[in-house]
């Protein structure tokens, strides 16, 4: 039988110390290619030793102290977390929320109007990191005492995700596009998958509208459509682009979403390791049209007093 295993360390900058914690309560991580910042929620019980004195809490348990959670079984861990305390909640039992490198990038602020500006020059300017964007015109852009975050969180009106993947680096490209070299994981129904929610839907089946909206400097508009009437509407916003740029973007948009595919999750174990981004190969003897290549959406990690497991969630199917 397999032993769970854990280490996470907590840095202190300051003193260039660490407190190192080979157990805990509880750990959940989430991690998703569609949301802006990826989370750690760490519980650890009151009465663990050291914890109840005042100057470790307050040197090692406090905001901006950067955080490693590691996991395994038999002593064997993998690093499933990088990143920062957020908030403590010093209850019963003590609660530290963290977040990945987006965290240092709420903390700035920028403020400038860009008359038109593409998308590689608009990242470069609120982030100094290495980043992979896609080719884009985003037309006028305006921010206004905001931070690398906020900055970020708009351009999802524009139809652009952005994250960072396992190098911690930020990538900024149209949804359901895939960057990097990606590892497939084999996720067999009869063996390694636990549970699971997964409904089929065929592309025919699916509904779709995409809006594409851009703002010219007249104060007039131009819109376009694709998709059908009736479907869930998708709306991209653009300043400055012409009917054709804009109904090219908005028709690789619909393309991206409309796609066989799988809804919900299943849970697998804690190993094999698996990220957003990675290829789910799906095997199911009793559901066999479940079968394929599936890009993954989110993780969520779970682990401590019930076990070890990770919740699955495709996003769209590659083959």
């Amino acid at each position: 039988m397999l032993t769970l295993s854990s280490l996470i360390i907590f840095d202190d900058f300051d003193t260039t110390g660490s407190l190192k914690l080979p157990f805990c309560n509880n750990i959940e991580i989430e991690k998703s290619r569609k949301t802006l910042t990826n989370t750690c929620k760490i519980t650890l019980p009151r009465n663990m030793l050291g914890l109840q004195n005042y100057d470790i809490n307050k040197r090692f348990l406090r905001p901006g102290l950067k955080v490693t959670v590691s996991l395994g079984y038999d002593g064997v861990l993998v690093k499933e977390f990088t990143g920062y305390i957020a908030k403590v909640s010093f209850k019963i039992p003590v609660e530290i929320i963290c977040e990945d490198e987006m965290w240092p990038l709420k903390q700035n602020s920028f403020t400038r109007a860009f008359p038109s500006v593409s998308l590689k020059e608009l990242i470069k300017y609120v982030y100094t990191g290495t980043a992979r964007v896609s080719d884009l015109t985003l037309g006028g852009f305006v921010i206004k005492q905001q931070s690398t975050a906020q900055v970020l969180e708009a351009l999802k009106k524009f139809g652009v995700q952005c994250y960072f993947d396992t190098d911690g680096v930020l990538v900024a490209e149209f949804a359901g596009s895939i960057s990097g070299k990606r590892k497939e994981i084999l996720y067999d129904f009869n063996t390694n998958v636990i549970d699971n929610d997964l409904e089929y839907k065929r592309k025919e089946d699916i509904r779709i509208k995409v809006k594409g909206i851009s703002k010219l400097p007249d104060g007039k508009k131009i819109e376009v459509f694709f998709g059908e009437q009736d479907g869930d509407e998708r709306t991209l916003n653009f300043v400055n682009l012409d009917k054709a740029a804009l109904f090219k973007i908005v028709q690789n948009e619909f393309d991206k979403l409309k796609q066989d595919g799988l809804t919900n999750s299943f849970t697998t174990f804690g190993m094999p390791y698996a990220e957003p981004g990675d290829i789910a190969i799906i095997n199911d003897d009793v559901y066999p049209e479940r079968n394929g290549s599936y890009l993954i959406e989110s993780v969520k990690t779970l682990h401590g007093v019930n076990g070890f497991r990770r919740v699955i969630t495709p996003e769209r199917k590659l083959a």
